[in-house]
């Protein structure tokens, strides 16, 4: 069985209410590695309540970096093709989750699928 690594990236979001209009927004991002992507969401956490917001909801997903979790890709005839890098993979490959208590400092990573056959999914260096 041979097993290939992909280049991954992060994305996420961050969903938080206006203390005052109690108004919902979010702002999204992306990072190349997991260790980037904590301290963003970290970052923009902390931001968001210094200036009078809450934040609900935080979430991460480390998807393939070329297709971006869609498993297809642009051909040059404007079609799509199954993307090469992951083999069509729909969706994210893991997730990394925060309990959102205040002063919570630590995410839980889960990994999503069976990659035994497949590929091993990696972080971008």
């Amino acid at each position: 069985m041979t097993q290939t690594a992909i280049h991954t990236k992060w994305k996420f979001v961050i969903e938080f209410e206006d203390d005052e209009t109690q108004e919902i927004s979010g702002t999204i991002g992306q990072a190349d590695t997991r260790e980037e992507c904590e301290g963003l969401l970290e970052y923009d956490m902390e931001y968001h309540r210094s200036h009078g917001r809450t934040v609900v909801n935080a979430e991460a997903a480390e998807v393939c970096a070329k297709c971006e979790g869609e498993g297809k890709i642009a051909s040059g005839d404007g079609g799509r093709v199954v993307c090469d890098a992951c083999g069509g993979r729909l969706g994210p490959i893991s997730n990394l989750t925060s309990s959102l208590r205040s002063n919570e400092k630590e995410f839980l990573l889960i990994r999503l699928g069976d990659f035994s056959g497949r590929f091993s999914p990696r972080q971008a260096a």
